[in-house]
């Protein structure tokens, strides 16, 4: 062959094919040789060889390659569109809506699904603007990166109306945080604030209002109004602002690459030339403010929840979410961005990759029936994508530049699951802790994080195997709550509402003792087994006072074998084994009359504790006063350290005598004195015990073995851990163990919502747990239908959670599982919104406004995911807590008959909660519930014979231990709330709850 002569090599090529060439270059000149290998190459690249390869008399494999270098780059990048193309159609599915992926540097859309709603449609942008909001802001100095503002909750502007969906108890929040949070309150004010001419000229110079030039013959402008601004349009509701979904990418594309915005268009990368229409100016400070509110977004605020931040790339984006024009469905959007990948980018840096130059990728997705955390969930198995291809082209860059196959170690995630491996240490896995004091979230290793607490809660501890004890007893805390905060998007918080915790640097014993490190390393992955093998129930209190609660009395429910309590004489010398705490009546007064439990009036006579339990704790107190009250010990001692500070009534083991003016309250013990005693287990420990005995004294009947084996269900999954696939229950799965437990569980009361440790370590902090409401399975017959769930058989490591989907209208949202039919949700939708319509129009007759929330009904597959989800009895036909509602299955809802009744039962305690800011009496509350659901002709039969006061009724709806007992109370309250509608009107009946 000569050197003017050329090779095409068509198609891919067969085993067989590539052994003949192989064999013919063998046989062949040099250059013929050199033409082979190359074309074997080329073959095992697995790339489509339609090249010609023309070698020369010179040409050697390094040559041939470093030509063929341009070829990869393009044709690599061209792949990688395919694959992205694949996975945003696959994200989507068949999602009404739509995807964009975009190079932010240079304008070329990589991929898009359903290009006429990405290119001819036009929305109203929500959230997703107020980053655009924050940079007119910025420049007009209407704000500055130490602008705070408290957020109220609520904003209002003439008829428009919106409640904020972040935690309530945020600090202060500046302009990054707000972003982060999407906080509608701070936005609204500085929409009061912000002028339009400046709102406008903002918007107009990153493109909104006029068509953004893409390569396609029809497009939309969008829509940009001029004098008609609202509060609200900085906040992108309202119909001054409407954006197609390639403007609304390609404005972010222009705010992340540093002002250049481009003419986005489909093209290939081969030959692509980038369309500059202009080059704005934007503040370095500003830009970067806006940027780490989008990284917050991800990492502790309105997009956490999907997860993007456990990704092996640095992502950053914002959530959105907007009312469908002329119409009651809510759509979802999420702008997102990644930068280039790094060494430290896991997660973990937050320094050069929000450089201008660093960003890669960008993704929109559109949800025409959603919200931008669905959105932001859409986007993630995208950048997931993104994350393997370019991790793998660094691997092919490297193997093809030093000849060697080059090894990448990725870091740990918390979310991505991983297979299964017994060989994977579970100590290592992550959780998710929000830090208070820093107001972020912050994933880390499950022992960094039991370090931490045992830094806290042990910091006076001076026995190394008191604080291995108290290391076990708070990893196994950890695990058997992995998901306590799951609905505010973190594990776990650092009050005493979880555990407390104290961030600590390993390497310095300023922050950590080197005791602590030693205790929580040496019982590395130990954890508290119960009876049943599994992660027991555990909890620890800074002194039980010579004997340790019994669960079921301090909170309800039934306590395990190993939390029935324990007599403990090695506390009596410690510092809390006796207290007396004086209190003036007028001070009682004031807090008793805080919470509507304990309210006696106008005047307070007397305390008197009326039944205590074995342990020596207060079970029941009567209060005398205007009213006469009886209160649960427990309720009592929260409610005065609530008011008072928690350095009185240290615990609820104490009696109580009137002294005078003064009420004189001794005791002994702090905390909620279930499980391991601290201050008896350093006496132990002086006395020589070891960590195994202490544990054994304070949880009989347990023992102390490795974690995987034992792991409760979900903290398995979440954690992505080996699991035996017939031991556990997942949602929607049970073995035969656990359904014998959950069958135990038939009459029983349902358990307090969280069973926390209160005041559990040495501190004296608490956090109000909000109430939760529950209706009741009315048409039982005398019984109740506990729901198998299914049970996975053979050979499965891991169990699958059954899948579910979400449809919304405009104040409510549905989680439902797939097996049900969606137009049966849609048909409960629409009774969801006339009920509250009819409900609204009930309460505004008495004169009240009620600012009705949107919410959120979750609907379980089985009474078991049920019981487990809310731990309700499963008697109960539905649960209430804050803005979420939870629901047996709809099957048995409907069967009954009372789907119906038990929708608007529950949307009124809603209501009366919003009116009532959570101090309305439970009888009033429920007696209305079964006013406006009607059903009262339900309850009729277990109307009692002679009258119950209201404080009894209060007293048996807080503490009913069976079915009936909890219907003999309802009907005791419906017929309260009936006597009082006959006697002042139901429009009078709200104003009381509205006081």
């Amino acid at each position: 062959m000569s050197a003017r002569s050329s090779t095409r090599l068509a198609g891919p090529l067969s085993p067989n094919g590539l052994g003949d060439v192989l064999a013919n270059g063998r046989r062949g000149s040099t250059a013929t040789r050199r033409l082979f290998l190359s074309a074997a190459v080329i073959c095992i690249f697995g790339l489509p060889l339609a090249l010609t390869l023309s070698p020369s008399a010179g040409s050697s494999p390094s040559a041939l390659f470093a030509s063929m270098s341009g070829w990869f780059k393009e044709n690599s990048e061209d792949r990688a569109d395919e694959r992205l193309q694949v996975a945003a159609t696959s994200a989507l599915g068949g999602r009404s809506g739509t995807v964009i992926i975009m190079d932010p540097q240079t304008g070329r859309i990589r991929a898009v699904v359903n290009s006429k709603v990405a290119f001819e449609e036009s929305f109203r942008p929500g959230s997703t603007i107020k980053p655009l909001t924050a940079l007119a802001a910025l420049r007009s100095g209407i704000i500055a990166e130490g602008s705070e503002s408290l957020c109220r909750e609520k904003f209002a502007h003439e008829e428009f109306h919106t409640t904020c969906s972040h935690p309530r108890d945020l600090p202060p929040l500046n302009p990054t945080e707000a972003i982060a949070y999407s906080c509608n309150y701070y936005f609204g004010k500085v929409g009061e604030r912000v002028t339009e001419s400046s709102f406008n000229s903002t918007l107009g110079d990153f493109g909104f209002g006029k068509k953004s030039g893409i390569n396609r013959s029809t497009e939309s402008a969008g829509k940009l109004l001029r004098s008609a601004w609202r509060p609200q349009s900085a906040m992108g509701e309202g119909d001054y602002l409407q954006t197609t979904p390639i403007q609304l990418i390609n404005a972010y594309s222009t705010l992340i690459n540093g002002g250049r915005l481009f003419s986005p268009r489909s093209a290939n990368a081969k030959g692509f030339v980038p369309n500059l229409q202009t080059d704005l100016a934007i503040s370095a400070e500003h830009r970067a403010l806006i940027l780490k509110g989008m990284r917050g977004a991800i990492r502790y605020g309105t997009a956490e929840s999907a997860g993007l931040y456990s990704l092996p790339i640095y992502t950053f984006g914002k959530t959105g979410t907007a009312t469908e024009i002329n119409g009651f469905r809510m759509q979802g959007w999420f702008v997102g961005f990644a930068s280039e990948l790094t060494a430290g980018a896991s997660g973990q840096t937050e320094g050069s990759e929000l450089a201008p130059d660093k960003a890669k990728l960008a993704v929109l997705v559109f949800l025409s029936r959603g919200h931008g955390a669905e959105a932001a969930g859409v986007a993630r198995p995208i950048f997931a994508a993104y994350a393997d291809a370019e991790t793998q082209r660094k691997g092919d860059m490297e193997t093809r530049g030093t000849g060697h196959p080059v090894t990448r170690e990725l870091t740990d995630s918390p979310r991505l699951r991983v297979p299964a491996s017994p060989r994977r240490d579970p100590s290592a896995s992550f959780v998710r802790v929000q830090l208070r004091a820093e107001n972020v979230t912050r994933a880390m290793p499950l022992e960094d994080y039991v370090r931490g607490v045992v830094a806290a809660e042990g910091s006076t501890e001076t026995e190394v195997e008191a604080l291995k004890a108290l290391a076990i007893a708070s990893r196994t805390y950890a695990l058997k709550n992995i998901h306590r905060h799951a609905r505010d998007g973190y594990d776990f918080c650092t009050s005493t509402h979880c555990q407390r915790y104290r961030a600590a640097d390993l390497g310095s014993t300023d922050d950590v003792s080197s005791d602590v490190i030693e205790a929580v390393e040496k019982t590395r992955g130990e954890v508290l087994l119960g009876s049943d093998a599994q992660v027991a129930d555990s909890y620890f209190s800074a002194s039980c006072g010579g004997a340790t609660a019994n669960l079921a009395a301090l909170w309800g429910g039934t306590a395990p074998p190993h939390l029935r309590g324990v007599r403990d004489e090695d506390c009596a010398s410690e510092p809390h084994a006796n207290w007396t705490d004086t209190i003036p009546q007028a001070q009682l007064l004031k807090a008793l009359n805080s919470d509507a439990r304990t309210s006696v009036g106008n005047r307070l006579e007397g305390v008197r504790v009326l039944r205590s339990d074995a342990s020596g704790r207060a079970e029941s107190i009567v209060l005398e006063g205007d009213r006469r009250l009886t209160v649960k010990g427990w309720d009592f001692k929260i409610i005065v350290g609530r008011a008072l500070g928690w350095n009185l009534l240290k615990s609820s083991r104490f009696t109580v005598e009137r002294v005078g003016s003064n009420f004189v309250f001794r005791g002994s013990g702090f905390g909620h004195g279930l499980g391991l005693c601290q201050e008896g287990a350093h006496v132990m420990a002086q006395r020589g015990a070891s960590y195994r005995q202490i544990l054994a004294r304070y949880f009989p009947g347990t023992d102390v073995g490795g974690m995987v084996a034992a792991m409760p269900p979900h903290s398995a999954e979440r954690l992505g851990l080996s699991v035996p696939g017939s031991s556990f229950l997942l949602r929607g799965y049970a073995s035969p163990e656990r359904q014998s437990l959950l069958e135990d569980r038939k009459g029983q009361p349902p358990e307090r919502r969280s069973i926390s440790a209160l005041c559990g370590g040495r501190a004296a902090e608490s956090a109000a747990e909000p109430r939760a409401s529950a209706d009741l399975l009315w048409n039982d017959a005398g019984g109740f239908e506990f729901t198998k769930a299914r049970r996975v058989t053979g050979n499965s490591r891991l169990l699958r959670v059954a899948p579910r989907r979400t449809l919304s209208s405009e104040h409510f949202r549905v989680n439902y599982p797939a097996t049900i039919n969606q137009r049966e949700v849609e048909v409960l939708l629409s009774f969801l919104q006339s009920s509250r319509r009819s409900l609204i129009a009930r309460v505004t007759a008495a004169g009240v406004t009620p600012q009705f929330p949107a919410l959120e009904i979750f609907i379980n597959e089985t009474t078991g995911d049920f019981v487990g989800r809310t731990r309700q009895p499963p008697w109960a036909a539905a649960a209430t807590q804050n803005n979420r509602i939870e629901l047996q299955p709809l099957a048995t809802l409907k069967r009954r008959r009372i789907l119906e009744t038990t929708l608007r039962h529950e949307l009124v305690h809603t209501v009366v909660d919003v009116l009532g800011r959570g101090r309305t009496p439970r009888w009033l509350a429920e007696g209305l519930a079964l006013h406006y659901a009607d059903e009262g002709r339900l309850i009729a039969r277990y109307e009692p014979r002679k009258r119950m006061a209201v404080e009894e009724i209060e007293a048996q709806l807080a503490g009913a231990t069976s079915s009936g007992e909890m219907k003999t109370a309802y009907a005791a309250a419906y017929r309260e709330v009936k006597r009082l509608i006959s006697g002042e009107g139901e429009t009078n009946v709200w104003r009381r709850v509205a006081r």
